[in-house]
């Protein structure tokens, strides 16, 4: 019975994963946020199961390096549609490094990898929530001096 209802809940995972990095940027206040996120994650995870269902219906053998390359090169892309340059000043980049975070959380999903994709999500998460507050405090830089700081006692 698991075996039936196992390729949709690897993409249900991946959706969860996804939303998980997708509520932080949201929170942020960011472009790409929940739902753009955890679409992203799991059409990775679809992807990666259709291919797998696919192959089995065939009588083939999936190739999940192959389902990883167009999944990387295609968020990619999508990536490269959020960052912005202008007068000197580069915006998007840590959206669109979510956006591909994102894909991989679903690739692992995909897979069946939970365990991995869990700490990956948690370890992204923890990026993009306490790195940047981090950053500011050890970092002189005009993206740095954005992020309110409580007062030093």
């Amino acid at each position: 019975m698991f075996l039936l209802v196992e390729p949709y809940l690897r993409v249900l995972f991946g959706m969860f994963l996804g939303a998980v990095i997708g509520w932080e940027r949201e929170s942020s206040g960011k472009a790409a946020g929940l739902r753009t996120l955890t679409i992203v994650s799991a059409a990775s995870a679809l992807f990666v199961v259709a291919a797998q269902e696919s192959a089995a219906m065939h009588g083939e053998v999936i190739d999940s390096v192959r389902a990883l390359q167009g999944i990387a090169q295609g968020v990619g892309f999508l990536g490269a549609g959020i960052i912005l340059q202008a007068k000197r000043e580069v915006r998007g980049l840590t959206t669109a490094a979510s956006l591909w975070a994102a894909a991989a959380l679903g690739f692992c999903a995909g897979v069946g990898m939970y365990l991995l994709g869990a700490f990956g999500a948690l370890l992204l998460y923890t990026t993009l929530r306490w790195l940047k507050p981090l950053e500011a405090r050890i970092v002189d830089t005009p993206a740095s001096r954005d992020v309110h700081l409580p007062p030093e006692e």
